[in-house]
């Protein structure tokens, strides 16, 4: 088992590692790699159009870059000792194109934790996940903006049957065989228009406990309707399968339909 953290942004290090931490705990992973990437270039002078960066411009975006660095590696430093993971981790630090990078160590991963891209992130933030999800195809977990006493006690699996969810679930299966208990969320267009997923008989011949919560879908607010039903369950992993990507993106970094994570709620699990 190999868990894949990636570090780009000083302000969100400390939930990502956090998450990573419990994931690790809960799956006895000793193999956890720190990913630090980092541009090469100015991202504000990437064609002519933009001109050529003076040498106060170059000397500026290189002391920005390292002063990122250092901080991210401190965080992780000081991360590791107060939860005994000195021995577990592996610091990785490149500079290039950043999805390249994030995709070529997350295609050795089990599982990728990295942070949701937020309107006012620098692009590296998306081309990171993008890298991870669609170039990788890894299992990707997205860590919450603020801190969560567990991650994987309780998953939440939104059910909507598609290869991606199954792909999703398998590379859960670990934490959700061990979980205290599983609740498994279905929306319908009518009442018990879907029979129950092997997944829960699956589930409880292992002896977990699983809850079944059906509702009925309403397409101005599925999202938010999932969110609203994973809390109330006190889930603390939120497991579904990616969408096609222009949907899925525009979800999850600031189109109209990002209704699940607009809110600061659950860690969440995907896989394209």
């Amino acid at each position: 088992m190999r868990i894949l953290a990636i570090l780009d942004r000083l302000d969100i290090a400390a939930f990502i590692l956090e998450t990573t931490g419990e994931l690790a705990s809960r799956l006895q992973c000793r193999d956890i790699r720190v990913l630090q990437p980092r541009p090469a270039t100015d991202p504000d002078y990437q064609s002519p159009d933009e001109g050529m960066p003076s040498d106060e411009e170059r000397t500026r975006f290189t002391q920005d870059i390292s002063r990122r660095a250092a901080g991210l590696h401190k965080t992780c430093r000081d991360w590791a000792k107060a939860t005994g993971h000195v021995d577990d981790v592996h610091w990785v630090e490149t500079a290039g194109d950043i999805r390249q990078i994030v995709a070529r160590e997350a295609a050795g991963a089990d599982l990728v934790v990295l942070g949701r891209p937020r309107p006012a992130d620098p692009d590296y933030a998306s081309q990171a996940f993008a890298g991870a999800l669609y170039d990788a195809q890894a299992a990707v977990v997205v860590a919450p903006l603020q801190h969560h006493a567990t991650v994987g006690a309780h998953p939440v699996v939104a059910w909507h049957p598609s290869a991606k969810l199954e792909r999703a679930i398998e590379s859960v299966w670990p934490l959700l065989e061990k979980a205290q208990a599983v609740t498994v969320i279905i929306g319908e267009n009518r009442s018990g228009a879907q029979p129950d997923p092997a997944l829960v008989g699956r589930l409880r011949d292992r002896g977990v406990p699983v809850t079944v919560d059906r509702f009925i879908i309403t397409e101005r607010d599925t999202g938010e309707q999932i969110r609203a039903r994973a809390l109330s369950a006190r889930g603390d992993l939120l497991v579904m399968g990616a969408y096609d990507r222009p949907y899925f993106i525009e979800w999850l970094f600031g189109g109209p339909t990002r209704d699940i994570l607009t809110h600061g709620t659950l860690p969440l699990l995907t896989h394209h």
